[in-house]
């Protein structure tokens, strides 16, 4: 997960990106006035399966671009993604981030009815980060982390969600993209470091034009006591979603982890694709200016981002918050 920026400085950029996103928003609803939904049963979630999800990237070991394991799980995700859905697509693209020069990089997008023109997008991130430069043993501030829960954990709930729209039907597009190159940008550098695969996905999204009613983007969401705001960005480019999907929260009991405060705005994938395909985007994302702790939680670029942090309980609050949203949109009711 990338830098985390206070509110003053960027007021002025995301009213702009507001105004892009409420116009095509608007677009979008005439767009799939004329067409007709299924009324669906919200599935059950399951968070034992988003859990295993999380662990297996794990299992493939520190998966930054130019790694095997990279590469690896390019083809385990893929292929997970093949069973889901109904087409895949890789974008191929170069990076140089840190001290790498030219490494290749892949973004994967997994396509649920792809004739809808009623559509959401549903994103995460699956690299993980080079060096650890938050550990506070000063030894391992420059090897690689493990990323369960920064890069792993937004990807096994997708996953997830994938897997009950196969089966259990759905009648609106999906697009399920899991982005590269996003965790490894200059911690005392340019935001534009950070989020690479989003950048080269809303410059050349996989089909011309693309357009979506809004779309959700989870990072950092499966740690023990996660606390999930409402981004600064998210709100201005997707107020009105925002406070249905905490609302939601809220009737499902999980008013523990979907907590009604502003946190501030972070440079993450979502603010590629609300400047460059202006899509209202949400970013659910452990981040805080409540109890005690500020921006992210303690294990965030360090060595402790690993299987020890995730909390099934959390994933299953985020899971079936997500679950919800999507069908609920499905059936008219978001």
């Amino acid at each position: 997960m990338v830098q985390y920026i206070q509110k003053a400085c960027f007021i002025l950029l995301i009213a702009v990106f507001a105004v892009s996103c409420k116009t095509d928003s608007s677009e979008s609803t005439k767009l799939d006035a004329t067409e007709k939904t299924t009324r669906r049963k919200v599935p059950k979630f399951d968070n034992e399966k988003a859990y295993q999800n999380i662990e297996k990237q794990v299992n493939f070991g520190h998966r930054y671009p130019g790694t095997q394991a990279h590469t690896d799980l390019i083809k385990y995700l893929t292929a997970e993604l093949t069973r889901y859905t109904d087409q895949v697509i890789t974008q191929d693209f170069k990076v140089d981030f840190l001290d790498e020069k030219g490494v290749n990089a892949t973004n994967i997008i997994g396509i649920v009815n792809p004739d809808k023109k009623k559509r959401i997008l549903l994103c995460a991130h699956f690299d993980t980060r080079k060096i650890a430069e938050k550990d506070e043993d000063v030894a391992k501030q420059n090897l690689p982390i493990l990323g369960a829960d920064d890069g792993g954990s937004g990807v096994g709930v997708l996953l997830e969600i994938a897997r009950l729209v196969k089966e259990n039907g759905i009648d609106i597009g999906v697009d399920f993209i899991l982005f590269d190159a996003e965790d490894n940008g200059d911690s005392q550098g340019e935001s534009n470091t950070w989020c690479l695969g989003s950048e080269h996905w809303a410059k050349n999204p996989h089909v011309k034009n693309y357009k979506a009613e809004f779309g959700i983007l989870l990072d950092l969401v499966g740690a023990k006591n996660a606390e999930f705001g409402k981004e600064l960005y998210s709100l201005q480019s997707a107020k009105k979603y925002v406070d249905k999907i905490w609302t939601l929260a809220e009737r499902m009991s999980f008013t523990n982890y979907f907590i009604d405060f502003q946190p501030g705005s972070v440079t993450d994938d979502h603010v590629n694709i609300i400047k460059y395909r202006r899509i209202p985007m949400i970013d659910i994302i452990n981040m805080s200016n409540l109890n005690g702790r500020k921006g992210f939680d303690h294990y965030h670029h360090t060595q402790k981002d690993n299987m020890d942090i995730i909390d099934k309980n959390t994933i299953r609050a985020v899971g079936k918050v997500v679950t919800a949203t999507l069908y609920n949109f499905n059936n008219g009711t978001l």
